[in-house]
């Protein structure tokens, strides 16, 4: 499998979309948008505070018996 990455604002490279969505070994998959709150969701972010306050348990937790 090849994944190509195509910036579709040019008129060329739209023709170029529409003609390989025509051929019958390639599956266009459209990029959705989507808001800066439902892509934190989808990847289980954290606030950058609670991320740095775990790191630094973690690194005090390693080092503590050093």
């Amino acid at each position: 499998m090849t994944t190509m990455i195509i910036k579709d604002a040019c008129p060329q490279a739209m023709q170029f979309v529409n003609y390989a969505r025509t051929l019958p070994f390639i599956t266009v998959i459209e990029a959705t948008k989507k808001s800066f709150e439902e892509a934190v969701i989808e990847c289980n972010g954290r606030p950058a505070s609670e991320f740095f306050d775990e790191l630094s348990r973690q690194v005090k937790e390693h080092f503590r018996n050093a």
